[in-house]
C-alpha cells in the first residue's frame, strides 16, 4: 500500500500544476484591446489636468473616434472616460493607420466566419431519391 500512495500522488500533482498554469494566447490570437491599437497606430495619450480639459472631455463622446481641430489642426479623438479617464488625440496619419488596421481585422474576421465549417453536411440519403429530393414531385426525372 505504501507503493501506491506516491505513485498516486505524482499525477495528482502534476494535474495540480497544470491547473495553475496560465493560458497564454496563440500568436495569431493576442488579446490587444482597442486602447493599446490606438497607441500603436500613433494616437497620443493625454491625461486631463485641468477643470477646461475636463469639461471638454465630458462633451467628446465616450468610446468613439470624432474629428475635430486643436491649435488649427485637424486632429482625432478618442474619449475614454472608464478604463483611463484619459484622450487620446492622433492626426490623420494615425488615424489612418487605425482604420487600416480596423479593416484588415473586420475582413480577417469576415473571410473566418465565412470558411468554418457550419455543421451542415449533405450526406446521400439527401440527394438522388432520398427524402429531401423532391425532383420526381416536379416531374423532372425522365425515364
Amino acid at each position: 500500500m505504501r507503493l501506491f500512495t506516491p505513485l498516486l500522488g505524482i499525477p495528482l500533482l502534476a494535474l495540480g500544476l497544470l491547473a495553475c498554469v496560465p493560458d497564454a494566447p496563440s500568436p495569431g490570437q493576442g488579446t490587444i484591446n482597442k486602447e493599446d491599437r490606438l497607441l500603436a497606430s500613433g494616437f497620443k495619450k493625454r491625461s486631463i489636468k485641468t477643470e477646461a480639459q475636463l469639461t471638454d472631455f465630458r462633451n467628446y463622446p465616450a468610446h468613439m473616434i470624432r474629428p475635430t481641430t486643436y491649435k488649427g489642426r485637424k486632429v482625432y479623438v478618442y474619449a475614454d472616460p472608464t478604463i483611463c479617464g484619459c484622450l487620446y488625440m492622433g492626426g490623420t496619419t494615425a488615424y489612418n493607420t487605425y482604420i487600416r488596421g480596423a479593416t484588415a481585422r473586420s475582413m480577417q474576421a469576415e473571410y473566418k466566419s465565412e470558411t468554418t465549417d457550419s455543421g451542415y453536411l449533405p450526406g446521400p440519403w439527401m440527394l438522388d431519391g432520398g427524402p429531401w429530393d423532391d425532383a420526381d414531385m416536379y416531374g423532372l426525372y425522365v425515364d
